[in-house]
């Protein structure tokens, strides 16, 4: 059996090897990317089961990282992770098509549900 693939995505390095080790220790199959291009890139060699991605990115940030995904998997469900109030990440979790969406700090207990939740469906 393959473990699942998750690449996550995050310009903040302690969020992301946070979220990597846990991940990890839950038997994923994790990539890291420290940007937008990097995980375009990742994404078309790791071909993720689940993508993981921080809202707020400088530079190629999530928004071009999820219309990526879209066009080339658009099966491949998406989360994404925000500091915004909740409300604004409800509806910016809506209006970017995205699986769902977790709140900063993270909760990794709240994270793990939530994904295994999405990978369900």
């Amino acid at each position: 059996m393959t473990k699942t693939r998750i690449l996550v995505i995050d310009d903040e390095q302690i969020s992301r090897e946070g979220v990597a080790e846990v991940l990890t220790d839950e038997g994923y199959e994790v990539r890291v990317a420290a940007d937008g291009h990097e995980g375009v890139s990742l994404f078309a060699t790791f071909q993720p089961h689940l993508v993981l991605t921080d809202l707020q990115m400088p530079q190629f940030g999530s928004i071009g990282v999820i219309n990526h995904v879209k066009s080339v998997s658009p099966t491949t469900p998406i989360i994404i992770f925000t500091a915004d109030i909740v409300i604004d990440a409800q509806r910016t979790a809506e209006r970017l098509g995205v699986a769902d969406y977790i709140n900063k700090p993270l909760n990794f207990e709240e994270m793990l549900r939530r994904i295994e939740q999405v990978l369900k469906r």
